[in-house]
């Protein structure tokens, strides 16, 4: 026995029955998008031509129709890599947005064990804990002061602050608000 086809038209009627919030022809302009292959979709439904018109089989819409239902209430549970960037911006979490968490302090500090000298960074919200070679924390330091300078460069002219330099190493350079 073959699955019922839906052309076109009766698909995108199915679908603003079913996923309220447009209209027939919204969602009849949505499936001819959805069917353009050099445009990325979080979710293809397949089709079929036949004697030049579009045709979707009713189980393939009604899994679609489930997958939408699911991501507009949040409800598809994330794995692997997409949870992990996530739970790292704190999306879902009070006080985070898509740039990510909001700072809430931290340190670093030297320390030892078994005889190797490391820095240890902590961050206090959520707290984490890491153990970062010295090599590891120079280069960090070098990447926030860089970026740090840019968020200042491309600040407005009255937002920026005059630093002038009073200590320089190949390492560190420790500069200072204040007159040039």
């Amino acid at each position: 026995m073959s699955e019922e086809l839906l052309s076109n038209s009766m698909a995108a009627q199915a679908l603003s029955e079913e996923l309220h919030g447009r209209t027939a022809e919204e969602w009849a302009g949505w499936l001819q998008n959805n069917r353009n292959q050099s445009r990325r979709v979080p979710y293809r439904i397949p089709f079929q031509r036949i004697s030049g018109g579009i045709f979707y089989a009713r189980g393939e819409l009604e899994k679609f129709i489930e997958f939408e239902k699911g991501r507009q209430l949040g409800s598809i549970k994330l794995t692997g890599r997409a949870a992990q960037v996530a739970q790292a911006f704190g999306i879902g979490t009070d006080g985070a947005s898509t740039n990510g968490r909001k700072w809430k302090g931290g340190s670093a500090n030297l320390a030892t064990s078994e005889g190797r000298v490391f820095v240890q960074v902590v961050i206090n919200e959520p707290l984490m804990v890491f153990d970062v070679t010295p090599e590891q924390a120079i280069e960090h330091g070098r990447e926030m002061m860089e970026a740090g300078r840019a968020a200042l460069r491309q600040s407005s002219p009255a937002d920026m602050i005059d630093y002038k330099t009073v200590a320089d190493d190949q390492d560190v350079q420790i500069r200072r608000k204040g007159k040039s």
